[in-house]
C-alpha cells in the first residue's frame, strides 16, 4: 500500500440506504431521519421519515445574524 492510494476499507461506500416504513404517509421508502410527532395533547408518535415526507413538511429555515 502505497500513500497515493488509500485502503479500499477507508475508499469505499460501506452505508447502504435505510429503507423502513414511513410514520408519516406509511409507504417503506429511504429513511430521512427520526422524528417524534403530536397527535393530539400529549400523544406523542416516534419513528422514521421518508425523504419525501421530510422535504415536503419541513419549516422554513431562518436565518438569524
Amino acid at each position: 500500500m502505497s500513500w497515493a492510494k488509500g485502503h479500499s476499507s477507508l475508499t469505499e461506500k460501506t452505508t447502504r440506504p435505510i429503507i423502513d416504513r414511513c410514520i408519516n404517509c406509511g409507504d417503506h421508502e429511504q429513511v430521512q431521519t427520526t422524528i417524534t410527532m403530536e397527535f393530539g395533547e400529549g400523544n406523542y408518535s416516534t419513528g422514521p421519515i421518508c425523504r419525501k415526507c421530510y422535504s415536503i413538511h419541513r419549516g422554513p429555515r431562518i436565518a438569524q445574524f
